[in-house]
This record gives structure tokens, sequence and C-alpha cells, in this order.
């Protein structure tokens, strides 16, 4: 179809330079795919419900000798002009051309201006900044005058591409505001009102389906009128309740993490969690929650050694299964001192230990010197795996787990300190006395080392944080297990750990939620780093090694290296509904 024959909503006119190709090809693009909000649409006929097609002589202007004529031809085709103002612009008078022409056959009214750099007195050309007024002087002679007018103009300046393009986005509702005969901020508030119901809706479904808080979302029916103070009520209560449903289906993805550990699909937990957070700790378009921060450092194993954690999975058929048919005949009278589970794997472990892995998954070592046999689920794992076992092995240092409901088997494999830096030993009576392992517990009040704070943990397992001097606390932690004996400064973040005589010490970031358990805590080291405490041989002394802290950064870069190469296939995405969403999107 030639250009005499087409109609086009509008023509850019800008000068060929680097920065105004940019912007008037971005421009270009996004305005043709341009379409009224569903709350307005139906007020417009179905064809004048888009912009349907935008001239830029790049795109559309024919091979010529004469290049005037098809453009003076796109001109009075055009409904409107919009002009990509930069210093630039003045300084063509092919543009100026373009400018003169669509004025004398449109209309001053219907130029449209695009700020994209320089001050307003540099880049906007006089066409577009006065009008001419015709009348007639006293002798009846005619007398043409320039008044200044305000051009419809939308700034997008930006040294960043990426915030020019969000700025050119509202422009988009500027240039076709004018086009539909709408005003801007209502059709702003409709489009933004569109895309959040959209999102909260998505958002709803997600959390609904997930049936780990058994969620019941309340229909929200917009009843949308002129009024600009309802839209903005309405708008804000989405953006209310969609903020809310996006922190539930982060604490969701705990749970189904939690689960997906359990049942030796790690890099699947992986995934889970990182779809619910911010992919730094400068995004903010998911929220940042300390439970996600601290089920992902669990998951990906960040200060456990010296315990079995998962590498990787094997396609059963893949397996030589041949490994699950072990003897332990000679170990069968260990089934009476198991409450009734069945042993399905018994190896040796080292020289005085054999390990015995239950259909439970439960996991214990047998002194075949003393005759003891210890449970070391929580020992050997710092998160257990759960479930029933179909069958199990322990060779060359690998413990293989196929699980009765899934179809590959699960390697986990000892996470030595052998890459952390070493930091002397300490014997092990030493260590019991500085971790306060020798001393009773006291109910009474545990002062940070710095004075800055104290802690006080209640028979109820509630834990209450105050700042010095206040009788109130500004923090209250629910089912805190275990006991506590001193709370150390980490670095100068604000990050505090408070120290266990169990198992694990509780790390805290600034605002005083817990982001990891620590096993085996000794001592805070330099700023960001911390000093762990690791078994060896000899029974009478520990070892020590330097641990850094992860940051949140830190944290999401392991995440990275996990899921490398890692494609979920549909049905996993399906079964926990991995969907994300932003308010961007």
């Amino acid at each position: 179809m030639a250009i005499k024959d087409k109609h086009y909503d509008a023509f850019i006119s800008y000068r060929h330079s680097e920065l105004d190709s940019k912007v008037a090809i971005e421009l270009h693009r996004k305005l043709e795919r341009f379409r009224l909000p569903a709350n307005i649409r139906k007020n417009f006929p179905k064809d004048h419900q888009r912009i349907e097609r935008v001239f830029r002589d790049q795109d559309e202007l024919p091979l010529a000798e004469n290049l005037s004529d098809p453009i003076e031809q796109a001109l009075q085709n055009s409904d409107f002009l919009i002009v990509i103002c930069t210093p630039r612009l003045p300084e063509s008078k092919w543009c100026q051309k373009e400018m003169e022409t669509f004025k004398k056959l449109h209309g001053q009214e219907r130029i449209l201006a695009i700020l994209a750099e320089g001050e307003p007195e540099q880049s906007f050309p006089k066409a577009i900044c006065f009008r001419e007024v015709v009348s007639k002087d006293e002798n009846g002679n005619e007398v043409v005058t320039k008044t200044p007018v305000e051009p419809l103009a939308a700034d997008v300046r930006s040294e960043s591409a990426k915030k020019r393009s969000r700025m050119i986005d509202d422009a988009i509702l500027r240039m076709a505001a004018p086009m539909f005969g709408l005003g801007y901020d209502d059709l702003k508030q409709r489009h933004r009102e569109q895309k959040i119901k959209r999102i909260a809706l998505v958002s709803g479904i997600v959390a609904a389906l997930s049936m780990v808080f058994g969620l019941v979302f309340l229909g929200l029916a917009l009843k949308i009128n002129s009024q600009k103070n309802v839209i903005k009520a309405q708008h804000d209560e989405l953006e209310a309740q969609y903020d809310i449903q996006q922190q539930k289906y982060c604490e969701a993805m705990n749970l189904v993490a939690d689960t997906l550990l359990k049942k030796g699909q790690k890099t699947e937990a992986v995934y889970a969690l990182k779809s619910a957070m911010p992919t730094s700790s400068e995004d903010d378009s998911k929220p940042h929650l300390s439970s996600n921060v601290r089920e992902l450092t669990k998951v990906l194993n960040i200060y456990d050694y010296n315990v079995f954690v998962q590498t990787e999975t094997i396609p059963v058929d893949d397996f030589d299964t041949d490994l699950f048919n072990g003897y332990f005949g000679e170990y069968d009278f260990l089934s009476d001192y198991m409450n009734g589970q069945t042993i399905m794997c018994a190896e040796k472990y080292d020289r005085d230990h054999v390990l015995l892995i239950s259909d439970l998954c439960r996991f214990y070592l047998y002194d075949t010197e003393e005759n003891v046999l210890i449970d070391y689920s929580r020992g050997l794992f710092n998160s257990p795996p759960e479930g029933y076992v179909f069958g199990a092995a322990y060779d060359d240092g690998t413990i293989y787990i196929e699980f009765n409901d899934v179809d590959f088997v699960s390697c986990y494999e000892k996470k030595e300190s052998d890459d952390l830096k070493d930091a002397g030993q300490i014997p092990v009576k030493d260590l019991r006395s500085a971790r306060g392992l020798e001393t009773p517990v006291e109910e009474e009040d545990i002062v940070s080392d710095d004075g800055e704070y104290f802690m006080r943990l209640g028979n109820d397992n509630v834990l209450s944080i105050y700042r010095a001097g206040e009788d109130d606390p500004f923090k209250v932690i629910y089912d805190i297990l275990g006991s506590y004996y001193d709370i150390v400064k980490v670095n100068d973040k604000g990050w505090y750990i408070l120290r266990g005589k169990g198992f694990s010490s509780l790390l805290f970031d600034e605002e005083f939620d817990i982001i990891a358990d620590i096993p085996y805590f000794y001592e805070c080291a330099d700023d960001d780093e911390i000093v762990i405490y690791s078994a060896n041989e000899n029974n009478s002394f520990y070892d020590l090694y330097y641990v850094p802290l992860a940051g949140f950064d830190d944290l999401m870069d392991a995440a990275e290296k996990e899921l490398k190469g890692f494609k979920p296939d549909k049905g996993f995405l399906e079964r926990y509904k991995m969907i994300t969403t932003t308010k961007e999107e």
C-alpha cells in the first residue's frame, strides 16, 4: 500500500543522531504496542482502541529521488506530530519544514514534544513554541504576530538507558491521552489499575493453589468512576492486597523448599526459594524476608561443615541398584533397638563404627568396640532428609538414598572444611568451658558484648530483645528452642550472634531478624568472619576454621551457582505454582 493510501495515528520527527534515533525507535515500537486499558476500552469503537500505525522515515519511507513528496503525503495522512527534542533538532531545516508543514495542515495543538536531551530553551524548536496569529491593523492590512505557547511535552531525559526507557513508558501515556481525547492523569490511573489488578489476581492464584496457608482471598470487584479520589483509594487498596499476597507467597516457598529438601531435591528447593526472593540487596521488586534468607542459607549449607550435604540426584535408570543389596545380616539384631524400623543399609563407616540407615531415613552409628547404637540423624545431617526409604547404600564416602515416591537417587557427600583457613586447635575441655557447656543454665538477661542490647528467654520459648536502658522489648521472637548464654556483635553492619549451648547459634541481621542457624560456632574473628570448631580423629581436640559471613548478594551468587544449567520441568512448575511476578511486570 502506498503512503498516500495509509492513515497514520502519528508522525515522528527527529534528527538522525544516535540518541535521537534510539528514542525515536523505542517510542515508535511502544506506541504501536499501546492499547487502551480494558476498563475504558469499552467506551471506544473497536477500530479506535489502539494506536494502529506510526510513521518514522527509516521504517516506512520508500526509495524516491525527491524525499519531500512522500514525507509531505505522510504528514497529510497523520493525526498527530511527535517531535523528539534535543539541542540538535533546531539545527535541522528538514525537521523544521516537517513541523511547519504539519502546522499548516492540522494546526499547532496536534504537535506533541518529547524532551530527550538538553534544556527546553535549547531543544524546543521555535515552530512549536510560538503560534502565528493573523490580524488586521487600522489600515486593514494583515499583520502576523507570534504568540508564545507552551507545547504539550514529556520529559525522558536521563543518563541511564534503563531509566529513560521507564520514562518513555510514561511518555507513551502522555502522547496517547490527546490521541484518544482523554486526560493524562485519568488514563495513567486506569492503566495502573489494570496492571495492578492483573498482578494481584496472579499472585492470589499462586498463593491459593500452593495450599500451604489455606489462603482465602476476597474477590475484589473494582467499580471505577470518574472521581479521582475513588480511583486512588481503590488503587491503594489493590497495592496493599498485592503486597500482602506476595509476602504470603514468599513465606509459603519456605515450606515448599523444606519439603523438597527432605525429599532429596536440593536444587528444586533452591529454585523455589529464589523464585520468591529479590535478585540482589538493591532489588525492591519482591519482599526481603529474613525467613527466606534463613531457609536458603540452610538449603545451600552455607555454614555446615563436617556434615553430609546433598550434591546431586541420579535417575534410577542410570544408577547401579546393586549397591542397595549389601549384606547386613550380622547387624539384624540391631533392629530390636530401632523401634520397629527396618535396616536398609549397614556399611563400615570408619575404624570403629558401622553406619545404619533405616526405612524411615534415620541414621545410626553402631560402635563395634563399645557395642553401643547412637542415633546420629542430627549429627550426620544438619537438616536430615525425611520419608520412607526404598533403597539405601554407603559407598566410598557417599550416601545414596532412593525414596519410595520419587524416580531418582539422592546423593549425599561429606562437606569437609579443607577449603577453609585454619585457625588452630582447642582442647575439648577448654572449648566446652568457653561455650558455657560446663555451667548450669541460669534464668537471667543475656547482655550483648557491646552493651547495646540485652535479651530475655522466657519459659514459653519466647525471646524478648531490649535496647539498653529501656523497659519494653522492641522485638519479640517466638518458638526459640535451646539454651543460650551470650550475644556478640560480629560486624559493622550491626549483625549479632546469639551463642547456643547446644548444636546451633543464631545469626541476627541489623533488624534483629534471624537470618541463619550457625552450627559449631566458636567465636568472632575480624569483620565479616567467624570461627567454627570441627571434630577430628583426636577426641581431645577440636580443629578451628575461619568462615566468612554470607551477605544477601553472596547468598544469591551461591544460589545462581547451584542452579547453573538447571531447567525445571513443566510438571514441577505447575505442582508448586512457580509463577514470579513484580509490580513492573
